[in-house]
């Protein structure tokens, strides 16, 4: 009987560590997106943030109930993220500091930030490939 207690609260202490961690990951999304919007902090009023948080959990909600199949979301996080994490976000980052050098930049840097480029190309292809792959499992 002890065993089952040991699994029983291991289930509840992972379920209180999902539900505790979802509003910081949530408050960022929420964030990310009135920055993406362009809302100016000024703006950013307790009823349009409240109104903001309601229809984003709706469409969060909506979403994950017509998407049961949680491969479906892994494939196509694996194919976006990751091939932006691996190859798109390491380019735009040295194509960034390339530029920020000026003239102090080498030539050899200059060519180098094309090659960087064109893996960051070959990486959107590749994530296109595989969100296309995990759009056929649906």
């Amino acid at each position: 009987m002890n065993i089952v207690v040991y699994y029983f609260n291991i289930a509840n202490f992972s379920s209180l560590h999902l539900l505790r961690r979802y509003p910081l990951a949530f408050v960022g999304c929420r964030d990310g997106l009135l920055e993406m919007m362009k809302v100016p902090k000024e703006e950013r009023t307790d009823s349009k943030l409240n109104n903001l948080t309601i229809i984003m959990l709706g469409a969060i909600t909506t979403t994950a109930l017509k998407i049961t199949d949680l491969s479906f979301i892994m494939s196509m996080g694996g194919a976006t993220l990751g091939n932006a994490l691996i190859y798109v976000y390491p380019a735009l980052m040295f194509r960034s500091a390339v530029k920020n050098l000026g003239d102090e930049a080498t030539s050899a840097q200059k060519v180098e930030v094309y090659v960087a480029m064109a893996f960051a190309a070959l990486g959107i292809v590749f994530g296109g490939i595989g969100a296309k792959m995990a759009l056929g499992t649906l």
